[in-house]
């Protein structure tokens, strides 16, 4: 076997100072806290945890560009779990269960854009979804589990936030996170919006009303927006969280699949139990552990708080 050459030693090195990072224990212990909290929140509230799929035929649409990552088992076709969007639905059918949450490893292949310091193509996020819910129900339910976490965090977290040279501040929540649309914030402050607004901002706030993928419902009382929202960070750390609440009935997701050219045929088995009246209503969300720990940690970049980076754009050997 060759001796490696000058630049795969470079990303042996680079490699491995990650791992030997002095900060990462410590990061790695707020990311566990924060675990612990989402696991006593959700225990206390009795809402059961349902285990994580690697793949499936069918997963989350995305109506923005990713590579996709299909691969054939036993003469079918699956593609790595983008998100459990489908599936918490699904679970829904079950009359017993009415709330869920997973702690799902998610793979989205994005695009390598330059100067991006908050997406990675391998990530982890808590997903959650009510039956019956409405965006209202699951905004007060975010603010819940957050302040919880943040709780949590500053009793839990002392030492490893004061060797990181992390204060709290950022972590007081003065009271209900505020809330606005993507028309009020892009005429206050251009395209850019959101990043701009998450600098200019000292606590979450949440962004309602995105044009995205067909099961984010339309409101039929003012066509043209849409019952979703986002959770933005402060301090210029941009969005975490992402939800909405569903569209359920036959001819609502026909049309929006329509709208947004969806491959029908493989989501026919969705659209068949579509059709027998067998998809609940529902709401949820869903955030990114990682950007989460980054902005509890006020790490520059989200790979700042990974052992095995998944950044786009990089060279991996491990």
């Amino acid at each position: 076997m060759g001796e490696l050459i000058k630049e795969e030693k470079e990303i042996l090195e680079r490699a491995v100072a990650k791992i030997k990072n002095k900060k990462i224990k410590d990061i790695l212990f707020v990311q566990q806290s924060v675990l612990k909290a989402v696991d006593e929140f959700m225990y206390k509230r009795r809402i059961t945890r349902v285990l994580p799929l690697m793949m499936s035929p069918i997963t989350d649409t995305l109506n923005h560009s990713v590579e996709e990552c299909e691969l054939n088992y036993s003469n079918q076709k699956f593609n790595v779990m983008k998100s459990m969007i489908f599936h918490k639905q699904l679970t829904m059918l079950n009359p017993d269960i009415d709330s869920l949450y997973i702690v799902s490893p998610n793979i989205r292949l994005e695009l390598a854009t330059r100067g991006d310091s908050r997406h990675l193509f391998e990530f982890t996020q808590v997903d959650f979804e009510f039956k019956e819910a409405t965006m209202e129900d699951v905004l007060k339910f975010i603010e819940e589990i957050i302040t919880y976490i943040f709780e949590f965090v500053r009793e839990n977290c002392i030492e490893e936030l004061t060797r990181l040279e992390v204060g709290t501040d950022h972590l007081i929540l003065t009271g209900p996170f505020k809330k606005y649309s993507t028309e009020e914030l892009q005429e206050k402050y251009g395209d850019d919006f959101e990043a701009e607004a998450s600098k200019a901002a000292l606590e979450p706030f949440f962004l309602t009303n995105h044009k995205r993928e067909f099961y984010d419902a339309e409101d039929l009382d003012n066509l043209g927006t849409y019952r979703n929202y986002d959770l933005i960070w402060p301090l210029g750390f941009g969005e975490g969280l992402s939800g909405g609440e569903r569209e359920f009935t036959l001819d609502r997701i026909l049309l929006r699949m329509r709208e947004l050219a969806t491959d029908e045929n493989a989501f026919r088995y969705y659209i068949e139990l579509a059709k027998q009246g067998e998809i609940f209503k529902t709401a949820g969300a869903g955030f990114g552990v990682e950007r989460i720990t980054r902005f509890i940690t006020q790490q520059s970049e989200v790979s700042d708080v990974t052992l095995f980076c998944r950044k786009p754009g990089e060279k991996y050997i491990f």
